[in-house]
């Protein structure tokens, strides 16, 4: 090879090695400054998600020092059982399910027939001893009877009149009212029916509702009547109702039970219990009385001073 070729040669691979370099650093600057960046909203993304753990820490933990809640609370409302007093056939139902009552309605007649018989009976007894008993008067007066006498009639008439009015008020059970203003639910009642006294014939709810709230043992310390309480219900999202501690129950709700705890036998295992408390509505409930139904779930939080 020539000499100016080599030379020519070496020239531009001094060139080319140049240019090589320069790229590799403009390049390695460029990295670098990706690189920082990179770190830079690395650092501002751990701070920001670390300032927003503390103020949620912070709420929690405030919210936890001045306020006492439960999720173990239920909407409860006055609901009273339709039942006969009397044995009977039914002869006509007079109410549908849901149907809006008053108190005093009739919602139930049974077949009055036997009824209607043993009054009669009553009646024409009852008439009968009183008329023995006006003749034994005259008698008495003229010592035609004893006295022994005209007391058994005085007796006997009196226990007639007891009778029929007894045998009345049989009557009158023929007919079952509603005992109070609401809606009728859980109706089981059919035409035909041979019904007992005491059975179960359908319920009336009561509009007034309020919430019992089973607060833990431990949480009772900071409760009493006339606090005010914050209500949210499942059924009702988004909506937060507001409400008073009315009254706190005289026991814990397993002393209420059909089988109350007896912790003076066997192995003992200290259980919290839960003592009921009773919270009602205030003003924020209008609008939403149709929706707020016995036996819903709520949550309770009570703000403490």
């Amino acid at each position: 090879m020539a000499p100016w070729n080599k030379k020519k040669l070496e020239e531009e691979q001094s060139v080319l090695n140049a240019e090589t370099t320069g790229e590799f650093l403009y390049m390695h600057e460029q990295n670098e400054d990706k690189v920082q960046n990179s770190g830079k909203w690395r650092l501002i993304v751990v701070a920001s998600l670390a300032v927003i753990g503390l103020g949620w820490a912070g709420f929690f933990i405030h919210d936890l020092l001045t306020h006492e809640d439960t999720e173990d609370a239920y909407v409860q409302g006055h609901v009273h059982i339709v039942s006969p007093r009397i044995t009977g056939v039914v002869d006509s139902v007079l109410v549908k399910d849901h149907q809006q009552v008053h108190k005093g309605d009739e919602l139930v007649r049974l077949d009055p027939a036997d009824y209607s018989l043993a009054e009669h009976e009553a009646a024409a007894n009852y008439e009968k001893a009183r008329a023995d008993f006006a003749r034994a008067s005259g008698l008495l007066s003229a010592h035609a009877i004893s006295r022994e006498e005209y007391d058994r009639l005085r007796t006997t008439a009196q226990v007639m009149k007891a009778r029929l009015e007894q045998a009345r008020l049989q009557q009158s059970y023929t007919v079952v009212e509603a005992p109070a203003d609401g809606q009728i639910g859980k109706k089981n009642v059919e035409v035909g029916n041979r019904v007992q006294p005491g059975q179960s014939l359908m319920a009336v709810v009561e509009k007034e509702v309020y919430i019992e709230a089973n607060f833990k043992e431990t949480q009772l310390a900071n409760l009493k009547p006339g606090m005010k309480a914050e209500i949210n219900i499942d059924a009702i999202p988004g909506k937060t109702f507001t409400g008073t501690i009315e009254s706190i129950s005289p026991a814990s709700g397993a002393q209420f039970a059909l089988l109350p705890p007896d912790n003076a036998t066997g192995n003992f295992t200290k259980v919290v219990q839960r003592v009921p408390v009773k919270v009602t509505f205030d003003s924020s409930i209008h609008g939403y009385e149709d929706r707020i139904l016995p036996g819903l779930s709520a949550v309770v939080k009570v703000a403490i001073p």
